[in-house]
Parts: C-alpha cells; sequence; structure tokens
C-alpha cells in the first residue's frame, strides 16, 4: 500500500513539474512564480554567440586576390580584332601586325571584390625603364576638348592620383586601369591635373599606328586639319591564349 501510495506521489510531481516547465514566463508570473532564465538558441543583439549558433551559420572563406597574365587585344569600336599591342623596343605603343614574338604580355592582380582601379605591368619588356602601362603626359581631358594624353610605358602612381611629373617632359598615371572579368575588358580612367577622373575614350590613328586617350573624340577629330590624322575609338581585352 506504501509503495502504490509512494508511486502515485512522484508521479503527481512530475506531472507537476513537467506542466510548469511548458507555461511561459507570463503564465508562471500569472501564477506568482519566478519567471525562468532566457534560453539562447540564437545570438539576440547585446548577447555573443554560443558555440551551437555559431557552428550553425558559419562563415564564408574570403576570395583571395586574383592575378591575371596575357596580352592585351585591341579591338575597334565594332569589335573587329585589330591585333595585341606592340613591344616595341622604345616602348609601349600602337598595334603588332607582325610576329607574335613581338607581342607585349602582361600581368595584374584583382581584388577580392573585383572592383577599384589596378595597375597593369608588362612582363616581357622590350624596352627599358619602368615596366608598367598608362598616361604619359598632363592634359586636361574634357567634353568639348581636343586635347589628347599620351599612351606608354610609366611609372607606378598611386590609386586616385594625377599625373606625377616624370623627367623633363613625362607625367605619369599608371594606376588608371579597370578589369571586367565577367568580358575581359579593360577601360582607362585618366585622373586630371585638378584631381577629377575624366571621362576617358582609348583612340587609334591608324596613319602611324598610335595609340593614345581623349575626352572628347568627336572634337579631337573636328580640330584636325589631315583626314590622316582621324582617329577612332579602340577597346582592350585580356587575350590569355597564346
Amino acid at each position: 500500500m506504501r509503495v502504490f501510495v509512494l508511486s502515485c506521489a512522484i508521479a503527481l510531481i512530475l506531472s507537476v513539474s513537467s506542466a510548469l516547465a511548458t507555461l511561459t514566463n507570463a503564465q508562471r508570473l500569472a501564477r506568482g512564480l519566478p519567471v525562468l532564465p532566457p534560453k539562447f538558441g540564437r545570438a539576440l543583439p547585446g548577447y555573443a554567440r554560443t558555440p551551437t549558433a555559431a557552428g550553425s551559420n558559419p562563415s564564408t572563406s574570403p576570395v583571395p586576390p586574383k592575378t591575371y597574365t596575357g596580352r592585351i587585344l585591341v579591338k575597334s569600336y565594332d569589335g573587329g580584332a585589330y591585333g595585341h599591342l606592340y613591344n616595341w623596343a622604345s616602348g609601349i605603343n600602337g598595334v603588332n601586325f607582325g610576329s607574335s614574338s613581338e607581342d607585349l604580355y602582361v600581368s595584374f592582380t584583382v581584388s577580392r571584390s573585383g572592383k577599384g582601379l589596378i595597375d597593369i605591368q608588362a612582363i616581357n619588356p622590350a624596352f627599358t625603364g619602368p615596366s608598367y602601362i598608362g598616361t604619359t603626359s598632363n592634359g586636361t581631358l574634357a567634353k568639348g576638348s581636343s586635347t589628347a594624353v599620351s599612351f606608354g610605358n610609366v611609372i607606378r602612381t598611386p590609386v586616385h592620383s594625377p599625373p606625377v611629373p616624370v623627367g623633363q617632359y613625362n607625367a605619369d598615371e599608371s594606376a588608371i586601369w579597370t578589369f571586367d572579368p565577367t568580358t575581359y575588358e579593360l577601360k582607362a580612367h585618366y585622373v586630371n591635373l585638378n584631381g577629377h577622373k575624366a571621362k576617358t575614350t582609348i583612340a587609334y590613328k591608324i596613319y602611324d599606328n598610335s595609340i593614345f586617350f581623349v575626352g572628347d573624340i568627336g572634337a579631337y577629330n573636328a580640330a584636325q586639319d589631315d583626314p590622316d590624322y582621324l582617329v577612332s575609338p579602340i577597346t582592350f581585352y585580356l587575350d590569355l591564349t597564346g
């Protein structure tokens, strides 16, 4: 008999305890019971994540910067290919219409975000001097202006820097390029002397196989007296072949 009564008492206590455990804090307060401490099944503002919660939402591993190496393919405004940049003994300029052994090879590194300005470095230069490619003069590019800025091998300069004087005649910018990892297009973004980024078009003069930069290709052509000096817009693409 005593065993039966004891069993009933234990069952009753367990039942009451189970019922109390399922009560909300509001129900416990209504019955004069103390509230239960919060359960951190997830990270709340002001609380550190528990090992269980942090482990259930692992962070993505950072993507390291990526380095590309190849040749620069020069294309016309309508997408036709002229050829690759020419690796001149006197510097960088023009399209190579000869042997592929005279193509310029370059290398550059793109940040993890894939955004931002980059430097492009020649890795097989046939010339002496600095091995980056960019602008070599300090003209001001603007809409309505016929001014042009030269293209060639340059020293490495800071991002967003206006032209840096080099020697008696040159003023260099190297970090003017952006790269699209989807299309592989390289675009130029020249910075004027006042520190403002200019709309920059890469121009090609077939007459003397020269490449340079303008802010307004229409204004540049309108200022030319000789039709041989007219230029057309071109685009640069990284070519990983060869």
